[in-house]
């Protein structure tokens, strides 16, 4: 990743500074926590490991943040579980009603014809869970980004939603 012309965590920093700095963000995944050092947001940054005396380690799928009480859920490269949806289930519970859910995932691993999940697959099943698609970005080379929103009032009815594997990640040169 050091050498991709364009990294999408700079992308979404981009995105949160054309926002209101008054949103409050959940990097999920957040690794050495870039994405707080770099806008004005209040920004809760969780991973698994601390590698940083900012981070809250913890399971993704069971943060301590409050019901509610986030604008924008991030997931920058972060999908990496084989238990991604309890992540987005979570994400889910953390955002406000209309919160953001930006995703930013390997190209590779939405490519059905380099044995990646379909990307329309993928979607479908966060709309499922209780999303709407703002806009998808498959311009760049190396990964996708979707914007989201969380739908104002959820489905009651718990659905079983498909969710399609997405498989390892595979870097390579271009």
């Amino acid at each position: 990743m050091l050498h991709w012309p364009e990294k999408p965590v700079n992308i979404i920093t981009k995105w949160l500074k054309d926002h209101s700095p008054s949103l409050i963000v959940a990097d999920f995944g957040c690794g050495d926590a870039r994405l707080a050092r770099s806008v004005k947001n209040k920004v809760w940054s969780l991973d698994l490991v601390a590698h940083d005396p900012s981070v809250i380690a913890c399971d993704m799928s069971n943060t301590p943040l409050e019901a509610s009480s986030v604008d924008v859920a991030i997931f920058c490269l972060s999908l990496m579980g084989t238990d991604y949806p309890s992540f987005l289930q979570e994400a889910l519970r953390v955002l406000k009603p209309r919160g953001w859910l930006l995703i930013a995932e390997v190209k590779s691993r939405l490519d059905p014809t380099t044995g990646g999940a379909d990307p329309n697959n993928f979607l479908k099943a966060i709309c499922e869970l209780g999303f709407t698609i703002e806009s998808k970005d498959f311009s760049n080379k190396m990964f996708v980004l979707f914007y989201l929103k969380k739908k104002e009032k959820q489905n009651s009815v718990d659905k079983e939603i498909n969710w399609p594997e997405l498989k390892a990640c595979i870097y390579k040169r271009r």
